[in-house]
């Protein structure tokens, strides 16, 4: 992730944006349950190297696929992002929780947000217009999870 005097000069990791998404995980959950609207907006610009807006990234993501999506990892891995990642605590503090060390609560962390994002983030398929929802399956039984709509547009 590249910047230049703190602006961005090329896209975020999509498996970063999830992560940063799951970061307000709870106040998403409540403002599903005030609002009933389970579907938000992430954008972020990208910068040239002179300062001018180059690109507008928005990533539309549903928080039933987030919520199945945690469902969906092994139980080590949604402890680690539960704690670490949505309930923000130190990595020392989940480790200790754990009984593992720091370096695998990130490693978990890492793991689980590129699995996650490979699943959320996946390509449409080529006869799929932008109109129609993008959704996978695997060959386990598991419930269908739409695909993030990523776009982007110069300024």
């Amino acid at each position: 992730m590249s910047q230049t005097k703190g602006r961005l000069t090329e896209a975020i990791p999509k498996h970063r944006v999830l992560r940063e998404v799951y970061r307000h995980y709870l106040e998403f959950r409540q403002y599903v349950s005030d609002t009933g609207n389970h579907v938000i907006d992430h954008g972020y610009f990208i910068y040239n190297d002179d300062g001018t807006v180059k690109d507008k990234i928005t990533v539309t993501i549903s928080f039933w696929d987030l919520f199945n999506g945690l469902k969906d990892l092994s139980p080590r891995k949604r402890e680690a992002v539960w704690y670490n990642v949505i309930l923000d605590q130190k990595q020392r503090d989940v480790a200790k929780k754990m009984q593992i060390t720091t370096v695998s609560v990130g490693q978990y962390v890492e793991q689980a947000m590129l699995q996650l994002s490979e699943r959320y983030f996946a390509e449409k398929d080529d006869d799929q217009t932008e109109e129609e929802p993008c959704t996978t399956t695997s060959q386990k039984k598991r419930p269908i999870m739409k695909r993030a709509a990523t776009t982007t547009s110069v300024s």
